[in-house]
């Protein structure tokens, strides 16, 4: 992976890079129906700058992927090349390429490279491609600690004959370091921009008047980026890249604490800002110091501050038992509603599924002789619905009673939060009520249900007391 070494800041790892001069690295095997692709890199040969001071330059490292367009004579197709030697600013790359698949465009035979290697496409079939030729993808979720660290700031090459690739910068970027980490040993830092100009997904690579990257026109995801990193030292490093020149960058930075979804910082960008020249770096230093530590809250679309309520029950922990991490429930006059968390993995994952895994909620009021075979409490109503929609977190009904719903992610599991009419059912018009639920195997492809009723998950756990919640 790339990286931008910083003398006065990693010195340390600029004594890395010195000794990483001639990496030899193992060679890619092809595959049936394919050729290896064997191509020069070299680096920027100017020095990556911050508004201030010379940064150092750019080196190629150990791990480092690129992709590089093919063309088969009407297809397009980026393929993704490794760095199988290095030497400094100077790197091989090769990679298995499908069968009657040449490097270049199919349009005018550019060969076309990007760094990093993504999702990259082509916009040929457009009007405006030659304008704009392709899409660079930036991942809106980068992980460091799977893998690992990288600057990542955009560039591209454009070989010639005998396929050396002189790389440049697509973009300019801010480097934000965060010192004095005391209160998590893993963070995230969620970046949103309050400009038009968009910092993930496919982003229009210019060719025109410039190759660059133009970040303009963003609306809703594509207006986030996040990032996870390991802390070290109490420090943590990250790069954003951004539309160089343009005075694009307005953000609102959030630091949380990766493994509880806790806050640690938060700032608002009141001005945007923007960076001169392509390959710029634009350090901000920022110390988490005594930075009060705000708890992760799910987003209630009815104002309930779920961290303050007290009728709550754990899931079971059993083996194949475990979706349901926790039971929650409150309840006002016209409503009862109903928190539960979902462990991550452990529902359906397939794109293929209309409907999966349905779930029951059993409500009881003391009275009633209906048991389930988990729990003692006996029950009166029942409320089922599916907790995907689709392959996305949805709980989807048609019941009586049911008043809305709402999902968000909080480390990689799923918090769902539901409404239900209590007017709807006998069990929820006394002054309290005993609830249970259970999440199961069955899924729907087209119409026709498919799975098994098997469980997945109980809250309580199985042979364990009932929830019980006050109803005003």
């Amino acid at each position: 992976m790339k990286r931008f070494y910083i003398p006065f800041l990693l010195v340390a790892a600029a004594a890395v890079a010195a000794c990483e001069t001639n990496i030899a690295i193992e060679q890619p095997a092809p595959e049936n129906g394919s050729y290896i692709f064997t191509m020069t890199a070299s680096s920027p040969d100017i020095d990556t700058k911050t508004d201030y001071t010379a940064a150092g330059k750019f080196s190629w490292t150990a791990g480092d992927k690129i992709s590089v367009l093919f063309n088969n004579g009407s297809d397009n197709k980026f393929f993704t090349l490794s760095a199988t030697s290095i030497n400094g600013a100077s790197a091989t790359f090769a990679g298995a390429v499908d069968a009657g698949y040449t490097v270049g465009a199919s349009t005018d035979g550019t060969k076309w490279a990007l760094y990093p290697a993504g999702a990259h496409s082509v916009r040929f079939a457009e009007s405006d491609a030659e304008k704009y030729p392709l899409l660079f993808n930036i991942p809106a979720v980068t992980d460091y600690t799977t893998d690992g660290f990288s600057a990542s700031i955009p560039m591209y090459a454009q070989g010639d004959s005998d396929n050396n690739f002189a790389f440049s910068y697509l973009c300019s970027a801010y480097k934000f370091t965060f010192t004095d980490i005391t209160v998590a040993s893993k963070v995230k830092l969620v970046v949103q921009n309050q400009t038009t100009y968009r910092l993930s997904g496919d982003v229009k690579l210019r060719n025109q008047g410039g190759t660059y990257l133009d970040q303009a026109y963003a609306d809703g995801v594509d207006k986030t980026l996040t990032y996870i990193s390991n802390v070290t030292d109490g420090t943590a490093v990250f790069y954003v890249p951004v539309r160089y020149y343009a005075a694009c960058f307005q953000p609102i930075i959030t630091l949380y604490n990766a493994e509880t979804g806790d806050q640690i910082y938060t700032k608002t960008a009141a001005t945007a800002k923007g960076i001169e020249d392509k390959g710029h770096i634009q350090p901000i230093n920022i110390s988490a110091s005594g930075a009060v530590v705000v708890p992760w809250s799910f987003p209630s679309a009815y104002g309930i501050e779920w961290n303050d309520v007290t009728a709550s029950v754990n899931g079971d922990t059993g083996a194949d038992y475990d979706a349901i991490v926790c039971l929650k429930a409150t309840a006002d006059a016209s409503n009862l509603y109903v928190f539960f968390e979902i462990k991550d993995g452990t529902l359906f994952d397939n794109s293929g599924y209309h409907y999966s895994n349905y779930s029951h909620l059993y409500f009881g009021d003391g009275s009633g002789t209906k048991t389930h075979w988990a729990w003692s409490a006996p029950y009166v109503n029942s409320f089922s619905s599916w907790l995907k929609y689709n392959n996305g977190p949805r709980y989807i009904n048609w019941n009586a009673g049911f008043v809305g719903q709402s999902t968000a992610d909080h480390n990689g599991n799923t918090c769902y939060e539901v409404a239900i009419a209590r007017s709807s059912y006998s069990a929820l018009s006394g002054s309290s009520a005993t609830i249970c639920m259970e999440v199961n195997k069955q899924y729907v492809v087209g119409e026709e249900w498919m799975g098994e009723e098997t469980q997945i998950g109980f809250a309580p756990a199985r042979w364990q007391d009932a929830l019980v919640v006050a109803l005003p």
